[in-house]
C-alpha cells in the first residue's frame, strides 16, 4: 500500500512538472509551434523560418543586412548576406530557431540532467552570465540528449542537433524572413503593433526594463512568432565577429558577436541591425555579462544522404553550366561547358600540329645530311612539301572549325544578352509605370481619408447634440478606418515596389527607360509627374533611414503635393 501511494505521488508530481514546463517554457503558444522535450521533462519551442520556396538547395536566399546611419558603421553598415535552411517540406527550405531566448530552467535541465530541479517562475528568465564556451557546451549537451529523444527532429534519418544561431540566421529571423514584405524586411524595426517598440522590446529606462532582466515572452512577438529578438538579453551567435567594409564583411575574424541589444541598451539603439563585438575573455577568465544570453537553432549536415549528395552536385553543375533546367536563358545555358570543350579541342589541334611540325623538321634535317643523288633529294623534298601542305590544310580546317564554334557561341551569347536586356527594359518600364500609378493612388486614398474625416468631425458634433444621429457618426467612422487601411496598403505596396526595384536593377537602367514609361500612359493621362516623383524616390531610397513609418509619411506627403 505504501509503495502504491509513493507511485501515485511520483506520477502526480510528474504531471505537475510537465504542466509547469508547458506554462513556463511556452507562455504564448502558437498553433504551428515545434515543441521538443529537454531533460528533466522540460520543453524547448522552435519556429520555422523559411528561406526559399523552391526545391533547389543551392538557390539560397540573398538579403541585405545592416542599416544606414548607425552608431557603429563598422558593425552595422549595409552588407550582403546569403542564407538557406537545412530542412525541407512542402513550403520550401527552412531552419528552426528558438521561439524564446534560452531560459534559466532549460539551461539547468540541459547541463544538470542528473540533478533535476522543480521549475518555478525564475526558470522563465533568460539564462545570462553565460560565456561563449558555456553556450557552446550547452548546445552540445542538448544535441547529445536529442540523439536518443523520441521527439527529436529528423530528416533522411539524420537527427537534428542544436547549435547557436549564425549571424545571418539571427538577422534574417529578426527582420521577419519571408513572412514580411520587402520594405518591411529592410526597415530598422519589424512591423510591430502601432509601430511602437515598447510593445516589442525591453530596453534601458524606468518606463521599460528599469535596469532588470525580464521574464521571456512578456512582449509581443515579431512576424515569425519570435519573442525578445530585440532587448532583454543580447544574444551570442555562432561565428566570431567580422567588421563590415563596403557592402560585405571584412576578412578578419575577431571576438564574440552579440546581437539585438539588451535591457541595458538605449531605446534608439535597438534595431534589426544591432550588432557588436565582445572579447571572449576578461580578467584572465571567460567573459560573462548580466545582460548576455543566447538562442538555439536546430541544424543538420549540408548533405544527409548519398542521394542528396548526387542531387546537390547536379544542381551545382547546372549553375556552372550557366543556369539550371528552369532557366529561360537557353542560349547562355551551358556556355561555359561549350567554351571549355572548344578550348580543349583547340589545344589538342595545336599539340598535333607541333608534333607534325617537329617530324617534318627532322625529315628536312635528314634530307640535308644525306649524301644522295639530286633526283633522290628532289623526290624527298616533294614528299616533304606535300606533307607540309597537308598539315597546313589540316591546321587551317581546325582553325576554321574553332572560329565557327566560337562565332556561334558568341552569337548565342549576344542574342541571349540582347533578350535579357529587352526583358530588363520591359521590367524596368513596368516598374516605373506601377510606381507612378501607386503614387497617384496614394493621393486619391489620402484625399478620401481627409474628406471622410471632415464629415466625421461634423457628425461627431451632431452625435454629441443628438444621440439619435450617432448612427451617421459610426458609419463615417468606419469609412475613415477603411480609407486609412486602404491608404496603408497602397503606401506599403509603394515601398515594396521600390525595395524590389533597387534590389534587382540599377538607377541607370531606370533612367534610360524613364521617358518610355511615361509615353506608355498616352497623352490623355497625366501620370508623368507621378512617374518622375517615383524615380526620385528610387534615387533616394538607399539613402533613407529604415524607419518605415517615417518613410511612408514622406512618400504620402510628397505624392500628395503633386495634386495641390
Amino acid at each position: 500500500m505504501k509503495k502504491y501511494l509513493v507511485s501515485l505521488l511520483c506520477l502526480a508530481t510528474t504531471f505537475a512538472y510537465a504542466e509547469d514546463a508547458d506554462k513556463i517554457f511556452n507562455p504564448k503558444p502558437l498553433p504551428d509551434d515545434v515543441i521538443i522535450s529537454t531533460p528533466c521533462n522540460g520543453k524547448m519551442v522552435f519556429r520555422k523560418v523559411y528561406t526559399t520556396k523552391e526545391n533547389n538547395k543551392v538557390k539560397d536566399k540573398t538579403f541585405s543586412a545592416g542599416a544606414i546611419g548607425t552608431v557603429s558603421p563598422m558593425a552595422q553598415n549595409p552588407n550582403t548576406r546569403h542564407i538557406q535552411g537545412s530542412f525541407y517540406d512542402k513550403g520550401g527550405y527552412y531552419y528552426l530557431i528558438s521561439k524564446y531566448e534560452l531560459m534559466q530552467g532549460q539551461y539547468d535541465a540541459i547541463v544538470n540532467a542528473k540533478q533535476c530541479k522543480n521549475f518555478n517562475k525564475i526558470a522563465r528568465l533568460p539564462k545570462v552570465n553565460l560565456s561563449y564556451f558555456e553556450a557552446i557546451n550547452a548546445a552540445n549537451a542538448y544535441s547529445l540528449y536529442l540523439q536518443t529523444a523520441t521527439d527529436a527532429i529528423k530528416q533522411n534519418n539524420q537527427v537534428a542537433y542544436a547549435r547557436l544561431a549564425t549571424d545571418e540566421e539571427w538577422e534574417f529571423a529578426a527582420r521577419g524572413g519571408l513572412s514580411v514584405t520587402q520594405s518591411e524586411f529592410e526597415a530598422d524595426l519589424p512591423p510591430v503593433k502601432n509601430n511602437d517598440i515598447d510593445n516589442y522590446a525591453w530596453y534601458q529606462g524606468a518606463s521599460s526594463a528599469n535596469g532588470r532582466l525580464q521574464l521571456a515572452g512578456l512582449k509581443e512577438p515579431n512576424p515569425l512568432g519570435l519573442f525578445d529578438m530585440l532587448g532583454n538579453a543580447q544574444e551570442i551567435v555562432l561565428e566570431p565577429f567580422k567588421a563590415v567594409r563596403t557592402g560585405r564583411l571584412l576578412g578578419i575574424s575577431g571576438g564574440m558577436t552579440v546581437r539585438g541589444g539588451s535591457f541595458m541598451s538605449v531605446k534608439s539603439n535597438l534595431t534589426n541591425a544591432t550588432r557588436s563585438e565582445k572579447n571572449f575573455y576578461l580578467n584572465k577568465g571567460e567573459l560573462k555579462a548580466k545582460d548576455t544570453g543566447t538562442r538555439f537553432v536546430l541544424g543538420l549536415p549540408t548533405v544527409t544522404s548519398i542521394d542528396e549528395a548526387k542531387k546537390l552536385n547536379a544542381q551545382i553543375d547546372a549553375l556552372a553550366d550557366g543556369g539550371d533546367s528552369s532557366s529561360d536563358d537557353n542560349a547562355l545555358k551551358g556556355a561555359s561547358t561549350k567554351l571549355k570543350k572548344v578550348t580543349e579541342e583547340s589545344k589538342k589541334a595545336q599539340e598535333e600540329f607541333k608534333k607534325q611540325k617537329e617530324l617534318l623538321e627532322k625529315k628536312n634535317q635528314d634530307l640535308d645530311s644525306e649524301k644522295s643523288s639530286l633526283e633522290d633529294k628532289a623526290s624527298r623534298l616533294l614528299e616533304f612539301n606535300q606533307d607540309l601542305s597537308k598539315l597546313n590544310d589540316k591546321l587551317s580546317k581546325s582553325n576554321q572549325e574553332l572560329t565557327n564554334q566560337l562565332s556561334s557561341l558568341k552569337d548565342g551569347i549576344e542574342k541571349a544578352n540582347a533578350k535579357r536586356q529587352q526583358m530588363t527594359d520591359v521590367a524596368v518600364t513596368a516598374n516605373l509605370r506601377l510606381g507612378g500609378f501607386l503614387c497617384k493612388s496614394i493621393t486619391d486614398e489620402y484625399e478620401g481619408v481627409r474628406y471622410f474625416s471632415k464629415i466625421l468631425e461634423v457628425s461627431k458634433k451632431q452625435c454629441d447634440k443628438d444621440p439619435k444621429r450617432c448612427s451617421y457618426y459610426n458609419t463615417f467612422k468606419q469609412r475613415v478606418a477603411n480609407k486609412e487601411q486602404t491608404l496603408h496598403i497602397a503606401v506599403t505596396y509603394y515601398g515594396d515596389t521600390m525595395a524590389n526595384a533597387v534590389e534587382n536593377y540599377s538607377i541607370e537602367e531606370f533612367k534610360s527607360q524613364l521617358e518610355n514609361s511615361k509615353a506608355t500612359f498616352g497623352k490623355d493621362v497625366d501620370y508623368d509627374k507621378f512617374v518622375d516623383l517615383y524615380f526620385k524616390h528610387l534615387q533616394e531610397y538607399k539613402k533613407l533611414s529604415k524607419d518605415l513609418k517615417k518613410n511612408q509619411q514622406h512618400w504620402i506627403e510628397t505624392c500628395n503635393k503633386l495634386v495641390k
